[in-house]
């Protein structure tokens, strides 16, 4: 676990090289030896970090912030561990955030074979019936550029119903079974403020829903 150590400087001010801009000069803690990220880019990477109180004093090389130590600073060896500066997002959707990590991937599908071979291999993993949520593709990064259709999952999951949402969130696309789920079929009208893509020539539901036609299968 030591190699795997990593330490979070929640609320601590990131100064980089610089002088301290507190009353304190000396350190309470000096960490050293370990791989420090610190998120500026002039300075990316650093060796140790000097802390007094609650802010940062200075970061940089081992030796350069020993130089600073007096005669009460706790000094603390991490060989090879890593130390980042606290991460604070303002913008998570703490359930939503939750789902997608026990969905499927699909962020990184470079084509509607690697999308549909990533949707078979969950369902594998899966009992029957249980959903396939998540997502997060990218039809536009791909070589044709096609929205995704039902036809391209709904042999690879017969008794699993799919819901994969696009990564902007404004469409998902559903299997054969998940649509019926959600008692979608070629007579259902388009919702308010959504739309249930359809083949232009047999008028059924491709599996593509955009905007509150996806709450017609999520609901459920």
């Amino acid at each position: 676990m030591k190699n795997q150590f990593s330490i979070s400087f929640v609320a601590l001010s990131m100064a980089l090289m610089v002088t301290p801009v507190l009353t304190q000069t000396e350190p309470d803690l000096i960490l050293t030896q370990a791989r420090v990220w610190t998120g500026n880019p002039s300075l990316p990477w650093a060796e140790a970090v000097a802390i007094a109180g609650n802010r940062i004093l200075a970061v940089g090389s081992s030796g350069n912030v020993l130089q600073l130590r007096g005669k009460t600073a706790q000094i603390l060896e991490l060989p090879g561990c890593l130390i980042l500066p606290g991460f604070i997002d303002n913008h998570t959707h703490f359930l939503e955030g939750g789902f997608q990590k026990l969905g499927v991937n699909l962020r990184e599908a470079k084509n509607p074979k690697d999308f549909a071979e990533r949707i078979r291999k969950k369902a594998l993993s899966l009992p029957p019936g249980h959903w396939i949520t998540g997502g997060h593709w990218d039809h536009e990064s791909w070589p044709d550029a096609k929205l995704p259709t039902k036809e391209l999952i709904d042999s690879l999951t017969p008794n699993t119903p799919v819901l994969v949402s696009r990564l902007d969130g404004h469409m998902a696309l559903a299997n054969t079974l998940a649509l019926r789920k959600g008692g979608i079929n070629r007579k259902t009208a388009d919702p308010p403020g959504g739309a249930i893509v359809r083949n232009p020539q047999t008028g059924e539901p491709t599996g593509i829903l955009k905007d509150s036609a996806m709450g017609l299968v999520e609901e459920v």
